[in-house]
């Protein structure tokens, strides 16, 4: 290994534990109460629709019966792991049996 090469790891490899270490120390400053905390408790559910609506709003039959599939396996069983796994069977099945 060269030097530079060494070089070019280290550098490497403290740019990368200074993003951990800012993000750690931002994350500690992010607030937990309030609208903001609320916030960020809703972020990763309004990411979840904004990657999913495209899905559905231009899918077709497979897409529309999973959709509603998954909202009828989260109504009734309230449970995160059980709807992702519904929908991604569901999913899979229709587009095999409808083709799309």
């Amino acid at each position: 290994m060269t030097f530079e090469s060494a070089l070019v790891l280290l550098a490497l490899a403290l740019v990368a534990f200074a993003l951990r270490a800012g993000g750690t120390v931002l994350g500690g400053l992010m607030p937990t109460t309030g609208k903001g905390g609320q916030f960020l408790r809703e972020l990763p559910g309004t990411i979840m629709v904004s990657m999913i609506a495209p899905i559905i709003a231009f899918g077709g039959p497979a897409e529309w019966l999973a959709t509603a599939i998954s909202g009828l396996v989260a109504w009734f069983t309230r449970n995160l792991l059980a709807t992702m796994a519904a929908g991604l069977v569901s999913i899979w099945f229709l587009r095999q049996t409808l083709g799309s």
